[in-house]
């Protein structure tokens, strides 16, 4: 079963492929950010690429377990995406990055294109629901 459902899917387009990453430094202290999901590749990963050496470049090169928020705008719900990151090297992708990062604006040459593998997905519902997985790679 796919961790990256069709209603993950078409939220994400309907935020124009706007999400919040969440991430932690090697002291712990958190940092969000938000980010364009540039594609996402065999229903089970995320591509992301960083402009800049920032917080988010430098927390996942220290620690790469993330938390991403699909957030629904006009429901409050959405959806939170958990997993691993791993740097992208196939230059194909690389490319493919840069490209969909200019094509929202930010023209630079990425420093990093990395994927978050999708491990777990919980609802974002304002409700008990959201205590257990939609979808976990552990069960």
């Amino acid at each position: 079963m796919p961790l990256i459902t069709e209603d993950v899917i078409r939220l994400i387009i309907k935020q124009q492929n706007m999400v919040l990453v969440g991430t932690v430094n090697s002291q712990g202290i958190p940092n969000i950010s938000p980010r364009y999901v540039l594609g996402i590749l065999d229903n089970d990963r995320l591509l992301f690429a960083d402009g800049f050496e920032n917080k988010t470049f430098h927390n996942i090169k220290s620690w790469p377990k993330i938390s991403v928020a699909v957030l629904d705008s006009d429901t409050h719900g959405g959806y939170q995406l958990k997993g691993s990151v791993q740097e992208v090297a196939d230059p194909k992708l690389v490319s493919n990055a840069a490209v969909k990062l200019r094509g929202f604006g930010i023209d630079v040459t990425p420093v990093k294109v990395w994927t978050l593998k999708v491990e777990e997905v919980y609802s974002l519902e304002p409700s008990a629901k959201s205590k257990q997985p939609l979808a976990s790679a552990y069960l």
